[in-house]
């Protein structure tokens, strides 16, 4: 942050000392950037959900974000020289471009935290012994860095979104974000709610819904229209629509025609609301990570849900399941086993899925055991093997 100088706060100094900022280069300067992209890559993929619904380019411009910021901050350490406010229009413009694309602030933010974590991993990994006052030295910097990265990717992401969102839509946003809650709601409150038309209630059902390919403007329009047909506590979230409902809801009320998809919870306490939202948000963003469409309810998609709300626990499973079933010479192999499970285990469909006899399933099957070290008449192997290819494999459809 700067002051009314324009110059740089004390909190993102340069090192002082020629001899740490020596030391912290030299740190630097062993970390090869391939190591860097591809272990930032990593920790993105397993601990944020929602680049599961990413395009390519989307997910390549943010870990050129993330990169590009590191190599930023290292430069910065390397020569001694603190980035000025200009140096970071760049990364302005990249927030700007999230914002419209409807990625939300909390995963920018948790994308430049790990990265910060990463490039902190990767300096002591590559720190030697007698170095260790310049990476306790680098550690402050890093804080520093993504603190200073974090409040400009905040500030410029709010403006660029306050352009988008309608007074309309804040309104019934801060209406909805007190009904997530068991607290009274104050005069005010009860007057919008009021003047909204919502009854007050102890309990709602969520709901949330994605439009695959759709521009987040499309999506605000379908807000927009769903509020003026009734379901008034309806907003948008980036490139999907959520909301709370005190009626029947159906895709056919969304007037979208067949591409959309639109999962649903059961009617939940106010104290539950919140945590209710972020199921319907893992379901939806499933749904549209595997081009279903429709409804889904929450309730039917239990062991998805446990799933998706563990990414890292998901990892580990496709780990163990497919990891070992990986590559072109077993790719027949991996068919195999998602056609049997999308069969439910029943041998007779999966031969008719596949049009292969029954004995070449019996040894695709057996070859499939000895690859992975699961036993698939055990259930409890059979388990790990549905939740790690239901995190991936085609599901048996949407209600």
């Amino acid at each position: 942050m700067h002051g009314a100088t324009g110059q740089p706060a004390a909190t993102e100094r340069a090192v002082a000392d020629p001899r740490l900022r020596a030391d912290i280069a030299a740190i630097v300067a062993r970390i090869p950037p391939e190591e860097a992209a591809g272990e930032i890559a990593d920790e993105f993929r397993s601990r944020i959900v929602a680049f599961g619904r990413l395009s390519d380019t989307s997910e390549d411009d943010i870990l050129e974000g993330v990169a590009r910021s590191l190599r930023r901050w290292a430069q910065s350490v390397t020569t001694g020289v603190v980035p000025s406010d200009r140096d970071f229009d760049p990364l302005r413009e990249w927030a700007r471009a999230r914002a419209t694309e409807g990625v939300r602030l909390e995963d920018l933010l948790q994308a430049f935290g790990l990265g910060g974590q990463v490039g902190w991993e990767l300096m002591r990994r590559h720190a030697r012994p007698e170095e260790a006052e310049a990476l306790l030295e680098a550690a402050g910097l890093v804080m520093r860095y993504v603190d200073r990265v974090s409040t400009i990717v905040t500030d410029t992401y709010l403006a660029e979104r306050e352009l988008l969102v309608s007074e309309e839509e804040r309104r019934t946003k801060n209406l909805l974000d007190r009904l997530t809650s068991d607290a009274m709601l104050d005069a005010n409150e009860r007057e919008l709610a009021d003047r909204l038309g919502v009854p007050v209630r102890d309990a709602y059902a969520p709901f949330a819904v994605v439009m695959p390919g759709r521009s987040p403007r499309r999506h605000a329009a379908l807000a927009a229209r769903m509020r003026q047909r009734g379901f008034t506590l309806t907003v948008t979230e980036g490139d999907r629509v959520v909301g709370l409902t005190w009626k029947a809801l159906d895709v056919e009320d969304l007037d979208e025609g067949p591409d959309v998809l639109l999962a649903l919870g059961e009617p939940a306490p106010r104290s539950e609301l919140a945590e209710s939202h972020e199921d319907l948000v893992i379901l939806a963003e499933r749904g549209r990570r595997l081009g279903l469409r429709g409804a889904m309810r929450a309730d039917e998609h239990l062991l998805e849900l446990l799933v998706g709300r563990s990414p890292r626990l998901a990892a580990r499973l496709r780990a163990r399941v497919v990891d070992p079933l990986a590559g072109g010479e077993h790719d027949e192999l991996l068919r195999t086993l998602r056609t049997f499970v999308a069969s439910r285990c029943d041998r007779a469909a999966t031969c008719g899925a596949l049009h292969v006899h029954r004995n070449t399933l019996v040894y695709r099957l057996r070859r499939i055991e000895e690859i992975t070290g699961l036993a698939l008449d055990d259930p409890r192997d059979l388990a790990c093997v549905y939740l790690a290819l239901g995190v991936g494999a085609e599901p048996l459809g949407p209600s």
